[in-house]
Parts: C-alpha cells; structure tokens; sequence
C-alpha cells in the first residue's frame, strides 16, 4: 500500500519523536506522542495542513511561549528586587543587634569598674575604717561577681540592690554627714541604676539575633531559588526567540525547507 489517500483508504504510519514531525517537506518541532502500531482508515475525510498553515502553528508556539515566560520573568524579577531589599534590611537589622548587644556587655563592665572606684574614693572619706571593713569586703566580693561571673538577670539585679543597702548601711555606721560621702555614695547609686536597665535592655535583646537570622536565611534561601528560576526562564526565552527568528525566515512556500532549532522534550514543564 502507498502513503496517502486511495479509493480503498488511507495508511498512516505513525510513530513517536522528540525532534520533530516532517510534514509537507520540513519538520514542525515540538513533542507529539501517535500510537506505534500501522493503522488503516477507511472512509475518514483527512485534511491536510499546507506549508502556511504549519508555519503559522510553529509561529504561534514559540510567541506564546516568549509572551508567558516574559510575563514570568517580569513578576519574578519585581519580587526578586523587593526579595533582595528585605534580605538587606533584615542582614542590616541582625548586624546592628549585634553590635547593641556586645555594646551593652562591655558598658555594664565600665559602669561596675566606675562604681568600684567610687567606692574606693568613698572608703578614703571614713575616719573609722574598722566599723566598714567587713561592709567594704562584702561589696568588694559582689563587685568581682558583676565583673566576672556569667549571670542570670535577676542574679545580677540581686547583686546591684545588695551593694546599695550595703552603702547605705555603710554611711549609717559612720554618720559623719559628709557632702562629699553623700554625693559619692548618689553617683554610685546612679551609675549602678544604669547598670541595670543596660541589662534589661540586654535581656530583651539577646533572643532577637536569632529570629532576625532565621528570617534572614529563609529570605537568602527564597531569592537563590528565584535567581536559578530567573536564569532559566531566560535561557528557554532566548531559545524560542532563535527558533521564532528561523522559522520567520524559512522563505515562501515551495522553496526548500531545512530543519530548523528544535526545543529540548519536557524542557517547557519546568
């Protein structure tokens, strides 16, 4: 039997391809599954795609392709700018917490160092030293904790309440109403309330780092996937412009016709 259209009927062979299907002398790209087996039909009225009509399909294919990905790439690339902004902002935030929070650690340490020395100064303004010593000793002890020791906040503000009473204990065991033991015992007072609320602004800082740095990973991680989703969809659009560009120029019907740039199986469904 011969391919084409007889009185008996029509034999088509079908198989399928990746590359392309040859009809009417070139090859229209483009994955097309046909059952594997020769089938014969009979009485079926067929009609025939001519050059034009081919052409225009392969036409159509790849402008609707380059209008959807070019959509696509303008979304993507307005939410990978807006992506990379807040990513910015968030790393920026996280570097300034940082930053606060080593700030915060080493004033606390100059403002008890400052204190102790204040407290020395107040120790050369008593007469009677004997009556203080074992007072002295107990701040000196606390002042070495704040300094050194790794401690929780309510430790620490503990600590800071404990050497006030002792001042204040302290100029009560040796009433000399001195101005200046007065206005240093106030310095210290106030040195050690600044201590305190540098740690309660410390202690609401300290979980803050973390949850900027897990925004700030899930933000680096999200624009990456739109950066590699971005690369490709500019890949497949300057395919099918290449292939638009050869198959606008093939020539008029009837001249020869040669295989023009084809588009990878299942590339189009990613």
């Amino acid at each position: 039997m011969t391919h084409g259209v007889n009185s008996i009927g029509l034999v088509f062979f079908w198989k399928k391809i990746y590359s392309g299907i040859t009809i009417s002398g070139f090859k229209l790209y483009g994955e097309t599954t046909l059952p594997d087996t020769e089938t014969e039909v009979t009485n079926t009225p067929v009609t025939l795609l001519d050059d034009n009509e081919l052409l225009s399909i392969v036409i159509e294919k790849h402008n609707r392709f380059m209008g959807e990905y070019s959509s696509e790439l303008k979304d993507l690339q307005e939410k990978m700018n807006s992506g990379r902004s807040e990513y910015n902002r968030v790393s920026k935030e996280l570097e300034a917490l940082e930053t606060r929070i080593v700030v915060l650690k080493e004033k606390r340490h100059q403002l008890y160092y400052q204190a102790g020395k204040l407290r020395l100064r107040l120790l050369e303004t008593i007469s009677d030293k004997e009556k203080t010593q074992h007072l002295e000793s107990e701040i000196r002890n606390i002042e070495n904790k704040l300094q050194n020791a790794n401690l929780s906040s309510s430790v620490e503000c503990g600590y800071i309440d404990s050497i006030r009473l002792l001042l204040k204990e302290i100029i009560e065991t040796v009433p000399d109403n001195d101005m200046v033991q007065q206005a240093t015992v106030s310095s210290i007072h106030d040195i050690l309330e600044t201590a305190k609320a540098a740690r309660s602004e410390l202690d609401e800082m300290l979980n803050a780092p973390d949850e900027h740095r897990k925004e700030s990973i899930a933000l680096k991680q999200e624009v990456e996937d739109q950066e590699a989703r971005l690369a490709w969809l500019a890949r497949r659009t300057a395919l099918h412009k290449e292939a638009l560009g050869y198959w606008e120029n093939v020539g008029p019907v009837g001249s020869t016709m040669i295989d023009g740039p084809g588009i990878s199986e299942g590339e189009e469904q990613q």
